[in-house]
């Protein structure tokens, strides 16, 4: 009985932790939302994320190199949704969105990005 409880344990942290995602995963897919804009990409980033912060509790901003990134996290730790990576280039910004799911609430996020443009 025991040996089946550590079984049944070990088998659920592994989906757990095989359904997380980082933003550097993310990254490697495609774009769902890709454009340049001549706003600075700080105006972008607060427009962004102050939309999604009106309806999303986990969203969190981090400073690049050469712009913002944007990330929206699931409720478990490490399991990053979206992210959107917001990049100076000479005389335009770059805005790439990135998901991890096709979930509803996802379009809302995807309209408050093409909005910021």
């Amino acid at each position: 009985m025991r040996l089946k409880a550590t079984f049944l344990i070990g088998s659920s942290l592994l989906f757990v932790v095989s359904g997380c995602s980082t933003p550097y995963d993310l990254k490697k897919t495609k774009p769902r939302i890709s454009y340049t804009t001549t706003k600075s990409a700080k105006d972008v980033m607060k427009c962004i994320r102050d939309s999604w912060r009106g309806h999303q509790t986990t969203v969190y901003e981090e400073k690049i190199d050469n712009g913002y990134m944007i990330r929206h996290d699931d409720a478990l730790p490490g399991a990053t949704v979206a992210i959107v990576m917001i990049e100076e280039k000479d005389s335009e910004v770059s805005v790439n969105y990135f998901h991890r799911t096709n979930r509803i609430k996802q379009h809302r996020l995807e309209e408050e990005i093409v909005d910021c443009k």
